[in-house]
């Protein structure tokens, strides 16, 4: 079946309520890393004209799996999907996110949890013109858990790799390295369209899980997994990752 994928964009006015623009400039913010979510990220230009008449400056970039600069996805919770130079990550003061909701601007929140400087998440609502902060305090218990995750995956035996058939999602080649990695492991697939997370409790001989899909499921659904789950990413560099002061510094 062919599928078409259409844009929404909104139509209404899009610009920095006035609480979120006073925030940043009581914080002396001078640089922002400037994301929106797809309905708003091709009208930002009185976003862009407000920062500039400010004297602050809107760095941004063309992160991974999107087609416009600017333009955040939910799973761009890894700092290299944002595709931001050492630079570029340098200069910026905090993360303005432009959109509704809370699901986009934790990835930025995500993206910071191997950083030794985490920067604060600035979002600026445009349809209830309101501002809302994120930070490492949002996520702290998921990480603390998906810290256990990593532990039990390294000291685990039976490993199970939930593999999606989604496209743009589904990495069933990428996961075959797990075993070259693990040779000692034994790693069982487990393939569909829909991850079932009521149904992984009948396989009680996996230790912990691999999720190759979307990687926002091995945070936000750290819940929904009795015996564990964590990213294919993080499994190919769990002892580099446990191993960095900065995580476990952003853990206590």
């Amino acid at each position: 079946m062919k599928t078409l994928f259409l844009d929404a964009p909104y139509n209404g006015t899009i610009e920095l309520a006035a609480e979120t623009l006073a925030y940043l400039k009581k914080k002396k913010y001078k640089t922002v890393g400037l994301y929106a979510s797809v309905q708003f990220v091709n009208n930002l230009e009185k976003v862009k004209e407000q920062l500039q008449k400010n004297n602050i400056t809107a760095i941004t970039s063309h992160a991974d799996r999107t087609h416009v600069q600017g333009q955040l996805l939910g799973c761009d919770n890894y700092h290299n999907s944002l595709n931001l130079s050492k630079d570029e990550n340098k200069k910026i003061d905090c993360y303005l996110y432009i959109g509704d909701g809370k699901f986009h601007p934790l990835a930025l929140v995500y993206s910071q949890k191997d950083s030794d400087a985490v920067k604060e998440i600035v979002c600026n609502d445009p349809i209830q013109k309101k501002m809302s902060l994120m930070g490492m305090a949002d996520i702290k218990g998921i990480l603390k858990k998906y810290k256990g995750s990593l532990v039990r995956f390294l000291s685990a035996d039976t490993i199970g790799i939930i593999i999606t058939i989604k496209p743009g999602q589904e990495q069933f080649r990428p996961a075959l390295a797990l075993e070259n990695q693990f040779p000692d492991k034994k790693f069982y697939y487990f393939i569909d369209n829909v991850v079932s997370f009521d149904q992984l409790e009948n396989f009680n001989f996996i230790e912990v899980w691999v999720n190759t899909a979307c990687p926002r499921v091995g945070f936000d659904d750290q819940e929904k997994f009795v015996k564990g789950v964590i990213n294919l990413n993080d499994a190919l560099h769990a002892g580099e990752i446990l191993g960095k002061d900065s995580m476990m510094n952003n853990l206590q």
